[in-house]
C-alpha cells in the first residue's frame, strides 16, 4: 500500500491491508479497549478511510454503499483527534465532493461539512435549551406530605411532557431540514415518498444525543413501474448521502458502522477497540447485525442470520413485515420495530396509508399477531426485570440507566398499548387511552405517568451532563464490595423519592403483567403500599432511610399487627439494621419474628439465615451452629423453588464454616465451605453474589489448609478463587487478598522468587485503585511493600 497525499493506491489485498492496520492499532490501545496515542491512531483512521473510499470504486452496488459510509466515519474520526492536520481535512474534503460523483447527484457543487455545520448549530440550540428547561424541573424531597407530594408529581409530568415535547419538535426540525438538503442535492425524487421515524422519536421520548432510526415509505404502485431500480438507487443514494452529514457532525463512534477488520485481529477474551474519544451524540443506528433501524437495513450477511432487510419500500411491502418473523437482532423484530412510528418528512398521505395499516393489524385478531406479542412481553419481563436489574448493582460498580430505569418502564407501556390496540406510540397517550378506555383508574394513570416521567428525567440529566449518549453511571470497577457507591449515584440524578417510587411502581406493574393469564382482557390497578416502599428502600441500599421510615411506620400501626405484608417490612428493616452493623437490633427483630405465623416458606428462610448471621457477627458461635443445624432439617419441609432452597442452604453452610474457624475446627470448616460452594453452584444465575460466594469458599478453604500446614493444597484453593474473580469480575480489594495469601503460602515454602511475584502483582492492583492520597496511610499498601521487601531480602 502505497499514500501519497490524500490519494492511496489499492492493491489486492485490501482486505489484508485494513486487518494490518488494525493490528497497528492493538498497539496504541489500553487493555479496555481505549486509545494511547491519539495522533497515531488517527493516521492509522485516516489511511483506512482512504482504503475503504478507494475500494469502493471495485465494490458491488451494496457494498460500495458501506464502504463509502465506513470511509466517511474513519475520515472524520481522524479529523476530529488532529483539527489541525490539513490532510486528513483535505481528504474529508475531497471525499464529500467524490460521494457526490458517485451518487450521481444533481448539485455536485453541494457542501455536505457546512450543511452539517448548520445542523450542529441547530443541535447546539436545541441542547442549550433542554439543559434550561431540565433545571427547571424540581426534586421531590423525601420527606414531603401527601398531598405535596402528589402535586410535585403532577408538576414533574407536566414539565417531562413539555420538554420532551419541545425535543421531539426540534429533533424532527433537523432531519427535515437534513431531508429537504438531500433532495435538493440528488434532484426531483422519482415519486412520492415519506421518511418515517421509529423507536423514542416515534413515542416523543427522543433526547438531544439520540440516533436518527428511521425508514424510507414509498408510494404505492412504484414498484410495479419498469425504472422501480433507478428509483431504489435514487434513495439508497439519498440515504448515504443523509448518512454522512449526519456523520459530518462528529458524533459517530467508529464501532457503531462495523468494520470488520477490528474483530478480525481480536482474539476470543481480548478486549475489541472501543472508540472512548467520540462523544457520541445524534448518528444513524449502526450497521452492526444486531442494530440496523435505518433506510440501507441490514446489508451484510451473518451464518446465524443469512439475509438482508432494505427499509426502503413501497407501502404495502413494508407493511409485510408485520407477519413475518424475520430478527433485526436477538430481542426484536422487524414487525415490533414498525409497530411506533411518527412522520418526519415527506408525503403525508403515505406516511397515513402506512399507519392506518399497522392499525389494521393492530386490531385484528390474528393468533399469530398476538403470539408474537405475548413472546416479546415474556422476553421482555425476563431481560428487563426490575427486580433483577436492581438486585445486580450489588456487584456491579457501573449502572446503565437505559436498561435499569428507561427500558424497565416504557416497554411494558408499549406492550400494554399493543395488546389493547391503541395506535399511539407516546408512553403518556398509551396510559391516557388506558385511562379513558377503563382499563386502569386515576391513580394508576398518575403512578405509570410518573414512571414515565422520572425514566425520561434520568435519561436526559445522564446523557446532558455527559454531553454525550452514554447510558453508564459509576465506576470501572469495584475495589471493595462494600464501597459500591452505584446506588448513591443513582439516587443523585432525581433524588431519593423518586427512585423508590419509581421501582415500586414498576414492580408492580410487572407483576400484573407477568401473573395475568388473559391479558387480552386485562383491567388491574396499582396502589403503593408500605411494604412496597420498605422493599425498595432495602434494594437501593438506603438503610438509614428504611430506618427512619420505620420509626414513623411504627408509630402509626398497631403493635402486634400480624398482616403478612407488615412481617415484610420488619423483615426489611431487620435486614437493614444488619446491614449497618447493628447486629443486636437486627436480632431481636428476627426472633421476634420467629414468634409470628409467617405464612410465606421463602420469608422464613430469610429470616434464619440472617438470624444465623447475626449470631456469627455476634460471636456466638456454639450457639449460631446448634442453630443451623436445627433450620437444616427444618428447610427440607419447605414450599420453595430449587434454586432458593440451594441458596438457602448455601448461606447456611457458609456461616457454619466460618463458625467453625475461630473455634479452630479448620477441617469441619473445609467440609462446609465445599458443602456451601456446591449448593452455590445450583443457584440461579441471576443471583449477582453466586460466583463471588463460590470464590469466597475456595478462599476460605485456602485458609484453613494454610492453618493445618498443606501448603500446596492452599495455594491450589487460592488459584482457584483467583481465576473464580477474573472470569466473573471480582472486586479488586479480594482479589488483592487473594495474591497477598498465595504470597504469604510460598513464601512458608521458602519460594521466595514466587511469593515476591505475587506480593508485587498485589501492590500493583493497589496502587491503581487506591487514590494516590491514600496511599501512604493504607495499611495494606504498606503491608504488601513490606513483604516486598522481605522477599528482596531472602
Amino acid at each position: 500500500m502505497e499514500v501519497k497525499g490524500s490519494s492511496l493506491v489499492v492493491d489486492s489485498s485490501w482486505e489484508q491491508q485494513l486487518n494490518k492496520m488494525a493490528e497497528q492499532l492493538k498497539q496504541f490501545l489500553y487493555k479496555n479497549g481505549k486509545e494511547k496515542d491519539l495522533k497515531k491512531s488517527a493516521s492509522i483512521f485516516h489511511q483506512m478511510g482512504l482504503l475503504y473510499k478507494e475500494q469502493s470504486k471495485q465494490d458491488d452496488s451494496i457494498t460500495k454503499k458501506l464502504s463509502l459510509i465506513r470511509s466517511a466515519a474513519l475520515l472524520n474520526a481522524a479529523v476530529t483527534r488532529q483539527p489541525g492536520n490539513e490532510q486528513f481535512k483535505q481528504s474529508l474534503k475531497d471525499f464529500c465532493s467524490d460521494l457526490l460523483k458517485t451518487a450521481r447527484a444533481k448539485t455536485l457543487d453541494a457542501d455536505l461539512l457546512k450543511i452539517a455545520q448548520e445542523v450542529k448549530k441547530m443541535a447546539g440550540k436545541m441542547r442549550k435549551e433542554t439543559n434550561a428547561s431540565l433545571q427547571q424541573v424540581k426534586t421531590i424531597p423525601y420527606d414531603v406530605k401527601i398531598d405535596e407530594q402528589k402535586e410535585l408529581e403532577a408538576e414533574k409530568i407536566t414539565n417531562v411532557k413539555t420538554i420532551q415535547a419541545q425535543i421531539t419538535e426540534n429533533y424532527k426540525n433537523m432531519m427535515k431540514f437534513v431531508s429537504n438538503e438531500c433532495e435538493k442535492i440528488m434532484g426531483n425524487p422519482p415519486c412520492r415518498y415519506s421518511i418515517t421515524g421509529l423507536g423514542s422519536l416515534a413515542r416523543h421520548e427522543i433526547t438531544p444525543y439520540s440516533d436518527f432510526e428511521h425508514i424510507i415509505l414509498l408510494e404505492e404502485g412504484t414498484q410495479e413501474k419498469d425504472n422501480y431500480l433507478q428509483v431504489l438507487e435514487y434513495f439508497r443514494w439519498f440515504s448515504v448521502i443523509f448518512q454522512t452529514i449526519i456523520i459530518n457532525l462528529q458524533e459517530t463512534i467508529i464501532p457503531s458502522v462495523a468494520i470488520p477488520s477490528f474483530k478480525q485481529v481480536t482474539k476470543p477474551g481480548e478486549k475489541e477497540f472501543f472508540d472512548a474519544f467520540t462523544k457520541r451524540g445524534i448518528s444513524f443506528d449502526g450497521l452492526m447485525p444486531h442494530a440496523c433501524k435505518l433506510p440501507l437495513g441490514r446489508m451484510e450477511r451473518t451464518k446465524k442470520k443469512p439475509w438482508t432487510t432494505e427499509l426502503i419500500k413501497p407501502v404495502n411491502e413494508m407493511l409485510t413485515y408485520l407477519d413475518k418473523d424475520e430478527d433485526l437482532k436477538n430481542g426484536y423484530r422487524i414487525s415490533d420495530v414498525l409497530m411506533n412510528t411518527c412522520q418526519v418528512y415527506g408525503d403525508e398521505q403515505i406516511y397515513q396509508q402506512f399507519s392506518d395499516g399497522v392499525r389494521n393489524v393492530l386490531q385484528s385478531d390474528q393468533p399469530s399477531h398476538q403470539d408474537r406479542l405475548m413472546q416479546q412481553l415474556d422476553e421482555d419481563l425476563t431481560n428487563f426485570d426490575a427486580f433483577n436489574c436492581l438486585n445486580a448493582l450489588i456487584m456491579d460498580s457501573k449502572c446503565n440507566i437505559k436498561r435499569l430505569v428507561y427500558r424497565t418502564s416504557t416497554l411494558f407501556i408499549s406492550a400494554l398499548g399493543r395488546l389493547n390496540s391503541i395506535d399511539d406510540s407516546s408512553s403518556f397517550a398509551i396510559i391516557d387511552q388506558l385511562n379513558n378506555n377503563n382499563i386502569i383508574d386515576d391513580e394508576t394513570a398518575h403512578l405509570l405517568s410518573y414512571a414515565i416521567a422520572v425514566s425520561c428525567q434520568v435519561r436526559l440529566k445522564v446523557y446532558m451532563e455527559k454531553e454525550s449518549q452514554d447510558d453508564y453511571v459509576g465506576e470501572e470497577q469495584l475495589y471493595y464490595v462494600l464501597e459500591n457507591k452505584v446506588f448513591a449515584n443513582l439516587m443523585d440524578i432525581v433524588g431519593e423519592r423518586s427512585m423508590v417510587d419509581y421501582f415500586a411502581i414498576v414492580f408492580n406493574l410487572q407483576n400484573v403483567l407477568r401473573n395475568e393469564d388473559d391479558l387480552s382482557n386485562l383491567k388491574f390497578n396499582i396502589t403503593l403500599k408500605p411494604r412496597d416502599k420498605f422493599r425498595m428502600l432495602q434494594m437501593l441500599q438506603l438503610h438509614d432511610r428504611m430506618i427512619s421510615e420505620w420509626e414513623s411506620h411504627s408509630q402509626e400501626q398497631p403493635p402486634n399487627t400480624s398482616s403478612q405484608d407488615e412481617l415484610w417490612i420488619r423483615y426489611h428493616v431487620a435486614r437493614a439494621y444488619c446491614m449497618m452493623r447493628k447486629y443486636k437490633d437486627s436480632l431481636l427483630m428476627l426472633e421476634r419474628l420467629e414468634e409470628r405465623d409467617i405464612e410465606s416458606h421463602w420469608l422464613k428462610g430469610l429470616v434464619m439465615r440472617d438470624k444465623a448471621r447475626c449470631l456469627y457477627m455476634l460471636g456466638r458461635f456454639q450457639e449460631a451452629l446448634q442453630f443451623i443445624g436445627r433450620v437444616k432439617s427444618e428447610l427440607l419441609n419447605f414450599n420453595l423453588s430449587d434454586s432458593n432452597k440451594y441458596s438457602l442452604r448455601s448461606h447456611l453452610a457458609h456461616i457454619g464454616a466460618r463458625c467453625q474457624n475461630p473455634l479452630k475446627e479448620y477441617q469441619l470448616a473445609i467440609d462446609q465451605y465445599m458443602e456451601a460452594s456446591e449448593y452455590n453452584a445450583r443457584v440461579d444465575q441471576r443471583q449477582p453474589l453466586k460466583e463471588i460466594n463460590r470464590a469466597l469458599c475456595f478462599s476460605r478453604i485456602g485458609h484453613c489448609l494454610y492453618e493445618l500446614g498443606d501448603y500446596d493444597a492452599a495455594i491450589n484453593e487460592a488459584e482457584k478463587c483467583l481465576q473464580h474473580y477474573e472470569q466473573h469480575n471480582g472486586p479488586v480489594n479480594d482479589k488483592c487478598s487473594c495474591y497477598s495469601f498465595l504470597g504469604q503460602c510460598y513464601l512458608q515454602r521458602d519460594d521466595y522468587k514466587e511469593a515476591l511475584k505475587n506480593f508485587q502483582t498485589e501492590l500493583d492492583l493497589r496502587l491503581q485503585f487506591v487514590p494516590s492520597e491514600k496511599q501512604d496511610s493504607d495499611e495494606d499498601i504498606d503491608l504488601a511493600r513490606s513483604n516486598i521487601q522481605l522477599c528482596q531480602e531472602n
